[in-house]
This record gives structure tokens, C-alpha cells and sequence, in this order.
């Protein structure tokens, strides 16, 4: 969630909402990662550093590298031990099959080829690796999801669309959802999915999420 705001200012914008309840939600995403090889995606400033876990080497991915620069100082100064790499999420300079996990807190909205993120996601995981993501998309209520889509119109002038679908598409690119979890009334939702191991993917598997 890092619209095109300069990353000096990005921290002080996001404090308020961070307190309000967004620092509980990634302590509860981080506490499901685990993993030796772990890559989170779109890190930005480095919100998600203070509750990485311990002793675990993450590798983030960022596009924006004055995002990168605030992110190093967060991981200097709570001692984590992080690796960062500028790049979109849609061209992952990793090798097939690398990661036990990768995680995401609210990147999906701004990801301009979503299908092309996942499908690199998917490369690089290892078979029954885990996705993890927590991910404000369009809600199912038919007058709220109205005024989303509404509000979707004005926030897309500024790269973030927050109307996206993200469970369909993650499941078209092949994931299988494991778990839908809907936070605040659905506007908010943590979804966890895994890659298909080959037996699964020539078995005859339901791919429909639990929620």
C-alpha cells in the first residue's frame, strides 16, 4: 500500500493507520511465515521489519529505492537480517523454485500486471510452497462494494487500484487457497495459498478456498 508519495513522508502518513490496527495485522502475517528461504514482496519503507522473525534470513523486493534506503535503516536498527533487491514483482531475479515463502502486505493493489506477479510468485516458490498475503481488496456487500468502486475510479488516477479481485486471480494463476480469512467486513482479507506439487497438479484436486 505505498502510493506515489515520497518515501520521507510515507511513514509519517501511515503512522496514524499503523496504530489503529495495521501493526496487530502484520504481527499476525508474520507469525505464519516460516521457512529457511523466505522473500517478501514490496516492502517499501520497511513497516513489516520490526516483527520479521528472528534469526531467519528474509530476502524483500521493492521497485522504489528510496523506499529501499528508509527499509536498510529500519533493518539496522532492529538488528534483522535482511536482503534487498530493486525489483518489480512481475521480473523476480531469482532462480526457479527458491523460496519456502512469500509474503505480502498490501502490494496487490499496486501491482500493474497482478497475473504476472502471481505467476512469478509461482516460479520462484518451491513445490507446496506457501503464499501469504493480507490484501485490501473489493468488498462483497452490494452498497459498500459500490462505493468502492466509486472511490477505485479516483485512487486508480494514482497507480492503486483498490478494487482488485486477488483471490480469483490468484487462483486462475494457479494457486491453490488454502484459507480466506475476512478482516474488517471483508474489505480486508488474508489469504493464504500454496503451489501445487506435480501430483497435485495432475491429480483432481478443489481448489476452492477455506474459509
Amino acid at each position: 500500500m505505498a502510493l506515489k508519495i515520497l518515501p520521507f513522508v510515507y511513514d509519517l502518513l501511515m503512522s496514524p493507520v499503523e496504530k489503529l490496527g495495521l501493526q496487530k495485522l502484520r504481527r499476525k502475517i508474520l507469525n505464519l511465515v516460516s521457512g529457511d528461504r523466505i522473500l517478501e514482496i514490496g516492502a517499501g519503507t520497511g513497516l513489516n521489519i520490526p516483527v520479521y522473525p528472528n534469526g531467519k534470513k528474509i530476502v524483500c523486493i521493492e521497485p522504489k529505492f528510496g523506499m529501499i534506503k528508509k527499509a536498510i535503516k529500519k533493518a539496522e536498527r532492529h538488528e534483522k537480517k535482511v536482503y534487498f533487491v530493486c525489483s518489480e514483482v512481475e521480473a523476480l531475479p531469482f532462480k526457479n523454485e527458491t523460496f519456502d515463502v512469500v509474503f505480502a502486505t498490501f502490494v496487490f493493489c499496486e501491482v500493474r500486471n497482478p497475473e504476472g506477479g502471481f505467476n512469478e510468485i509461482l516460479r520462484v516458490l518451491k513445490p507446496g510452497g506457501k503464499l501469504i498475503l493480507l490484501e485490501h481488496v473489493r468488498p462483497n456487500g452490494k452498497i459498500i462494494s459500490k462505493v468502492f468502486d466509486i472511490g477505485n475510479k479516483i485512487t486508480s488516477i494514482f497507480g492503486e487500484n483498490i478494487n482488485r479481485e486477488t483471490v480469483e486471480i490468484a487462483v486462475k494463476s494457479g494457486f491453490l487457497i488454502e484459507k480466506v480469512e475476512d478482516i474488517y467486513d471483508g474489505i480486508v482479507k488474508l489469504i493464504i495459498g500454496v503451489k501445487r506439487t506435480k501430483v497435485e497438479i495432475f491429480g483432481n484436486n478443489d481448489s476452492s478456498p477455506k474459509t
